[in-house]
């Protein structure tokens, strides 16, 4: 059999460790190429250079360019590529995660698939969250009234600690403006946290207790429960 054109991929224990990269880079308003084994990022101002190996997901925001050699770099360093709106709070689509293989994907599909197993998943899950309370016997509401319960003292403390007035989890998903500043924090952060969560490590959020969704706009960890809205 002939050989595949082009350089080989470097093999996966020479990749750098997840744990040892940076998060997340976000562009905009640039063109992305390569020089060598690092990223470039180039505009007006100049051009600034970024390891592609120490990259867990490049965020390409409005106004990127980016070159066939930059996607070629990302994808031997095992890094990800992420499309997303204006300060990374829309998701588009995405390159490939760190894993190359769909093991873990197809374990999480089915765990998720099986109520049994999916709960038994969101208790050891929760157990390593917040050690020392005993959910060996509760049910997947009764988690989430727990989440909602646990969000909802943080908001009042918060509250109280900052002096930033709350009144409670309260928005329209039709008109995102119309919220208050604080919730509009609220849904603008956790959208980019969904963002990259789902980019980066996909496959860790099928085991979250999740409930039908009612609004494009992912929201805090305490509106799982419908009782966080106070």
């Amino acid at each position: 059999m002939p050989e595949i054109p082009g350089a080989k991929p470097v093999p996966l224990g020479q990749l750098t460790r997840a744990s040892d990269r940076l998060s997340f880079v976000y562009l905009e308003h640039c063109v992305v190429h390569r020089d060598s084994n690092a990223i470039t990022a180039r505009d007006a101002r100049g051009t600034v250079h970024l390891p592609a190996a120490t990259l867990g997901a490049l965020l390409l925001g409005p106004g990127t360019t980016v070159s066939q050699q930059a996607m070629v770099l990302l994808a031997e360093s095992g890094s990800t590529a992420v499309w997303v709106g204006e300060r990374g709070v829309r998701y588009y689509a995405h390159g490939r995660t760190l894993t190359q293989s769909s093991r873990l994907l197809e374990r999480q599909a089915e765990l998720v698939s099986n109520r049994n197993s999916r709960l038994t998943v969101a208790r050891r899950m929760y157990a390593m969250r917040f050690p020392g309370e005993d959910v060996s016997g509760s049910t997947m509401q009764q988690l989430r009234g727990r989440e909602g319960a646990r969000v909802r003292r943080l908001y009042r403390a918060h509250s109280q600690r900052t002096g930033v007035e709350w009144d409670g989890r309260d928005y329209d998903p039709m008109n995102f403006d119309d919220g208050t500043p604080v919730n509009k924090a609220l849904s603008a952060a956790n959208t980019s946290l969904y963002g990259v969560v789902h980019a980066n490590d996909r496959h860790r959020r099928h085991r979250l207790p999740r409930r039908p969704a009612r609004t494009p706009h992912p929201v805090a960890h305490g509106d799982i429960a419908r009782g966080a809205r106070r």
